[in-house]
């Protein structure tokens, strides 16, 4: 077994890591989270990440397995917004040299060896009541293609005592049992019981992927870009796709709590995204109030299963099961009575 200790990262947030609303955005968040765990791979093989090589000498990347991020009860992403030092603690093990899990607590505050000292899996991160986050990678290089990526062990792996996990790794095992079934397993916390919003087709809506923004320095459409995504689905599904939708304003509020999402293939440059949203209603007195202080009213909770398909062959890319937050700030009294009309609707 080689060194588990913990890395120790920190952002500073400010406007390029934002969303509208003055909140942190998700989805440069989860950048920020990939590239710690990559900084915190390479410390682990003693090389920079541009020398991670397959024997061929090929340059391997960190594609991610799975991700899931969840946010406690102190944080939100509006808590975690503009001007707040987040601190991060990361911890990396390795499984076969292919692939790697790393565990993630986040805190605004400074992180306790005693909360880091009853962390050894996923499964205990899930028991706590902080924010923390989870990312499986896999070493892989592209075969001629962004639909051919094949999976290797680094070179120098064998040769350095990494610190290794024994069984594989629950994101590994879940992201296999999602590709099979298609069944999510629901989110701690989460009702059984939620008003399903229908919506007036079952045609997906379509993303056509934008090179400038979607890929990454591999020519990659990348993973963070995958919830983005998501995220254009379910704005377009609740603006455009309802009998009675919700206003761009109320939408702009929704912020997420708890994510998993799992990876299971890459696009071309020029291909189309198909997504597929389903929408539930969590309502109020399903979930706690806000913290007494907080500068916004939570009246609903979302929870969306969005489905990735690429166009050109509807090969499933990726499957994410969401709970986003409506966190509406005092000011906003005509989101607030649009919640209202909403709410006695389904009265």
């Amino acid at each position: 077994m080689g060194d588990t200790s913990w890395n120790d990262f920190e952002l500073l947030v400010q406007m390029p890591h934002m969303a509208p609303g003055e909140k942190l955005s998700e989805v440069e968040f989860l950048k920020v989270l990939a590239a710690f765990q990559w900084e915190a791979i390479a410390r682990a093989l003693h090389r920079r990440p541009p020398e991670l090589m397959n024997a061929q000498n090929e340059r391997l990347y960190g594609s991610v397995i799975d991700v899931e991020l969840h946010l406690g009860e102190r944080h939100s992403m509006e808590i975690l917004g503009e001007d707040v030092n987040v601190r991060v603690k990361n911890r990396v093990r390795f499984f076969a040299k292919k692939f790697v899990e790393g565990l993630f607590v986040i805190d605004d505050q400074d992180v306790p060896a005693s909360l880091l000292e009853t962390i050894e899996t996923r499964k205990d991160l899930r028991q706590l009541e902080s924010s923390w986050a989870c990312m499986t990678n896999a070493f892989i290089a592209r075969g001629g293609s962004n639909v051919k990526l094949k999976v290797f062990k680094p070179v120098g792996a064998d040769d350095r005592d990494v610190p290794e996990i024994g069984e594989t790794p629950l994101g590994i095992v879940e992201q296999g049992r999602v590709m099979r079934t298609g069944e999510i397993e629901p989110l701690a916390g989460d009702p059984a019981a939620a008003l399903h919003l229908v919506p007036r087709s079952d045609a997906p809506i379509h993303y056509a992927i934008v090179p400038e923004s979607d890929l990454n320095g591999a020519s990659l459409v990348y993973f963070a870009r995958y919830e983005a995504m998501m995220n254009y689905g379910e704005r377009l599904f609740l603006s455009e796709h309802l009998e009675r939708p919700f206003s761009s304003e109320l939408i702009s509020y929704l912020s997420t709590e708890h994510r998993k999402a799992y990876f299971f293939g890459n696009a071309t440059p020029n291909d189309v995204v198909e997504i597929r949203v389903e929408a539930r209603i969590l309502p109020p007195g399903s979930f706690p109030e806000p913290r007494a202080g907080q500068a916004y009213r939570t009246p609903l909770k979302f929870l969306f299963r969005i489905d990735l398909y690429r166009g050109s062959d509807k090969v499933l890319m990726a499957s994410s099961l969401v709970r986003k937050a409506l966190n509406v700030p005092g000011s906003a009294k005509g989101v607030l009575a649009e919640v209202e009309r909403f709410l006695r609707r389904l009265a």
